[in-house]
């Protein structure tokens, strides 16, 4: 995605001036922009936002400026996510907050956050005054979820039972929320009707749910030398991820171990198993199929271009089956 790159560079490098170069610095660190050699992300969501305004049959350049706005806002709550978890490693290098200090760290998703909302007016330069307007209260309407989902996600590590249902609420806000918005912006700014923009958000969405679920199971059963985590990492860390909650919920031989507290790695590969004999990670798959069955059913009652929508197909693929 060269011409979002470069959109992307060419924004943060013009939006600090001196003498805050070396806020721009933070920037250019977290998003992977300081050397070629840098990870950058896969770009998910300004692809997906492209990919669906081209699917409307428009010119798929108008939505660049929401893909930059969207990609930033995902950024800003990854800076903020470390922040809360405290995470120290973000791609395999130190996490801005822990290279900057966390008063900086909290100042730059700030940044981030601002400078978001800053390009998406540029829409304005691509599409009438009034979807310029919906298209701000689409993103500020997700950063609500967003950041709702984000307080379940901290409040259920200090809850004894989170039930699925609180789980999947969860998910709608922390990951699926700016999914299904990359998909519905692209939707809005090609010129469909909400009716039509709604398909694209419903596919988002469960994409976005499913994608999670998945993320799940490659956190107790994945593959360590291939997702970089150690194998059944959410049970050492505590995670109140859905096979650990099926697991409390399911599994008295789980449950009775896991509120003892501190549990070793040695500990975490017996209690793994645990959930496979008690059918837990049956229950997490067909949980996980059943999201991804609603995600290529949205997709299949969706208004799209027919070459948008193979590829569409093919990117749900390759987010859904996915090793890491």
């Amino acid at each position: 995605m060269p011409v979002f790159l470069f959109e992307l560079e060419e924004y943060v490098n013009s939006y600090f001036k001196d003498p805050y170069s070396e806020l721009k610095t933070l920037f250019r660190y977290h998003l992977g922009l300081e050397d070629a050699s840098s990870k950058q992300g896969k770009h998910i969501r300004p692809l997906l936002t492209l990919m669906s305004c081209a699917g409307t049959g428009s010119d798929w350049q108008k939505a660049i400026p929401a893909a930059v706005s969207i990609e930033l806002i995902h950024h800003f709550s990854l800076i903020h996510d470390d922040i809360e978890d405290n995470g120290l490693l973000r791609r395999g290098k130190d996490a801005v907050w822990v290279k900057w200090g966390l008063p900086q760290g909290l100042n730059a998703g700030d940044a981030m956050f601002a400078s978001a909302f800053r390009k998406l007016i540029d829409l304005k330069k691509n599409v009438s005054d009034s979807i310029t307007l919906d298209a701000v209260e689409l993103l500020s309407d997700t950063c609500q979820r967003l950041t709702q989902g984000q307080y379940l996600d901290i409040d259920f590590e200090n809850r004894p039972v989170v039930s699925v249902k609180e789980y999947l609420s969860m998910v709608r806000g922390k990951t699926a929320a700016l999914i299904s918005c990359s998909t519905k912006m692209g939707a809005l700014i090609g010129g469909y009707i909400q009716e039509e923009q709604c398909k694209y958000e419903d596919f988002g969405e469960a994409l976005g749910v499913a994608f999670q679920i998945y993320d799940d199971w490659l956190g107790i059963w994945g593959d360590h030398e291939v997702t970089g985590k150690s194998v059944t990492s959410d049970i050492v860390d505590g995670k109140k991820s859905l096979p650990i909650l099926l697991g409390l919920e399911k599994s008295s031989q789980f449950a009775s171990r896991f509120a003892q507290g501190e549990i070793a790695q040695n500990e975490a590969i017996i209690m793994a198993k645990w959930l496979q004999e008690d059918g837990i990670e049956k229950s997490v798959t067909d949980i996980y199929t059943s999201w991804t069955e609603k995600a290529f059913l949205a997709l299949e009652k969706m208004s799209c271009a027919v070459g948008v929508k193979t590829a569409l197909e093919e990117l749900a693929n390759k987010l859904l089956i996915r090793k890491k």
